[in-house]
């Protein structure tokens, strides 16, 4: 992965077609090889999936297996960035 910045939501890099994301919901920034998260004060908040439960988070340092809610879809870190095309050889 280079070094490079996502936006994920309605309007963005990562697209994500749902009513209860955000245009601009969070931001993903891949930085010498570590992934960044962080939620663009989006309306219904960006949660983290930790022991089948949701955390909210703002942001922070995050695993390309982490799973994320961003509205109502849950996704991994993984999935958000391949949909960029972050792994694109």
């Amino acid at each position: 992965m280079e070094n490079q910045t996502y936006i994920v939501g309605r309007e963005g890099h990562i697209f994500i077609n749902d009513p209860t994301v955000s245009k601009q919901h969070a931001e993903i920034q891949v930085k010498d090889g570590e992934i960044y998260l962080r939620d663009l004060n989006s309306t219904n908040g960006t949660y983290l999936v930790k022991n089948q439960r949701l955390v909210p988070f703002r942001e922070g340092y995050v695993q390309l297996n982490q799973p994320v809610v961003l509205g109502n879809r849950q996704y991994t870190i993984y999935e958000l960035l391949e949909k960029a095309g972050a792994f694109a050889s």
